[in-house]
């Protein structure tokens, strides 16, 4: 991106479908499901611009590929054009480890997701949930709040077979 002019707009339709793909893909298997958490977690980026150039749209700026370049794993600053001038698309990152057997009705959560999930009011979280719907959709917020409300039960669950353990002699 050196010439200091690059953006999707210069480019053809199927060039941005390209990258689009190519993003999205990359986001998900560095572990981004939603644009979202992508974005609040890399500087330059934001979800409207994200979601712009995931669906092949023009109007995406250089800095905001070049944030992208930086922010996404076995990218570079220059990989979006090099993708959009129809060049090599970088592997995705494999998961090292084979997915392990949960028990029934549990999941795996993050364990600064599972934190904050704890440490947030449920007023907080009813705000960050209107905020995931306007940004991402109805959902979203639903995932969200299904996500925030199963790790507070979970939670509840362990405190209360402690305190069953410890009441008995």
């Amino acid at each position: 991106m050196a010439n200091g002019r690059t953006r999707t707009a210069n480019y053809s339709e199927t060039a941005r479908q390209r990258l689009g793909n190519a993003v999205a893909i990359a986001r998900q298997a560095a572990g981004h499901k939603y644009r979202t958490t992508f974005a609040r977690e890399h500087e330059g980026l934001n979800v409207r611009s994200l979601e712009l150039l995931e669906n092949g749209k023009p109007g995406v700026a250089q800095a905001v590929l070049v944030a992208v370049g930086r922010a996404l794993p076995n990218w570079d600053e220059e990989t979006p054009r090099v993708i959009l001038e129809g060049g090599p698309i970088p592997p995705t990152a494999a998961p090292t480890d084979p997915p392990t057997e949960k028990p029934h009705g549990t999941h795996e959560w993050s364990a600064s997701f599972r934190a904050r999930a704890l440490d947030t009011s449920d007023e907080e979280h009813l705000a960050e949930a209107r905020r995931i719907r306007i940004e991402d959709g109805r959902l979203a917020q639903l995932n969200y709040l299904k996500a925030v409300f199963q790790i507070k039960a979970e939670a509840a669950e362990a405190a209360a077979a402690l305190d069953d353990g410890h009441a008995k002699p």
